[in-house]
């Protein structure tokens, strides 16, 4: 899907501007900026124990501490020759470990 960004009204709001500079984003000289809206992935699972062993904690608080947001996570979805796999990141206590899955939740060597 496609994105047509006409709408140079929005621009004038407090803060668009200043938003779409930092990121880059050429507001006057271009008539349309395209935006491909990717399809959204059906959820991974990742082993508890697999994210335990990496950060040196006990597997049955792993799910916890990640639904409290004491582990914290990044997931990243690989496109291109990297399609159908994803890198995840989670971060604890200065820690951070990297992960990459099929879409299984299965490691792959990454």
């Amino acid at each position: 899907m496609a994105i047509e960004w006409n709408d140079h009204e929005s621009h004038g709001l407090p803060g668009v501007s200043e938003a779409l500079d930092a990121a880059g984003v050429e507001t006057g000289a271009v008539d349309a900026l395209q935006v491909t809206l990717l399809p959204e992935p059906p959820p991974v699972e990742v082993d508890a124990r697999l994210v335990a062993e990496g950060l040196g904690l006990d597997p049955a608080q792993v799910p916890a501490m990640v639904a409290d947001r004491r582990i914290a996570t990044l997931c990243e979805r690989g496109v291109g020759e990297d399609a159908g796999l994803f890198r995840f990141t989670f971060y604890y206590r200065g820690q951070r470990f990297r992960l990459v899955t099929d879409a299984d939740g299965e490691p792959v060597e990454g």
